[in-house]
């Protein structure tokens, strides 16, 4: 076998089969199906929940999460950590309006964002704002671990 085959399936543009992301070239075509379908068919589509843009960022001291609510209140919103896990849970309600509504591409209904972080964290440390339709929270990493001695049987 020679060692020229990696670079050479390169420049023809084949995927090595060890890829980790395989399906990255149908992200931008599932994205305008997706458009698509919403477009035509918006009420079948509707389910009331939604997956709101979230970044999650990791420094030295701490981790922060920023998750896209616009038109959110912040009394719709609840925060939950736990150990590793930290959960944003609420709902965005549409406007209450009068008549036939026509059309509308606007997102209402809960939604949940959950994750594992890779280490504990200070739960009495945890700062959260909300901000031109911005959560920001802050979550401090456990300056210290808690050890359980466990007797053997």
């Amino acid at each position: 076998m020679s060692t020229n085959t990696p670079a050479r399936s390169t420049e023809l543009g084949i995927r090595s089969p060890f890829d980790v992301a395989p399906w990255a070239d149908f992200g931008p075509w599932a994205s305008r199906m997706d458009d698509l379908l919403r477009q035509g068919w918006p009420s079948a589509l509707s389910t009331g929940e939604f997956t709101p843009g979230v970044e999650l960022h990791e420094s030295d001291g701490a981790f922060q999460l920023d998750v896209d609510l616009p038109g959110v209140d912040r009394k719709d919103i609840t925060i939950d950590v736990s150990g590793r896990r930290v959960r944003v849970h609420g709902t965005k309600t549409g406007k209450g309006r009068e008549g036939v509504l026509r059309h509308s591409t606007r997102i209402s209904g809960s939604f949940t964002y959950e994750s594992v972080l890779p280490t504990p964290v200070d739960e009495s440390a945890v700062k959260a704002s909300l901000k031109d339709g911005v959560l920001e929270v802050v979550l401090p990493k456990a300056t210290e671990t808690k050890t359980t001695h466990i007797e053997i049987s």
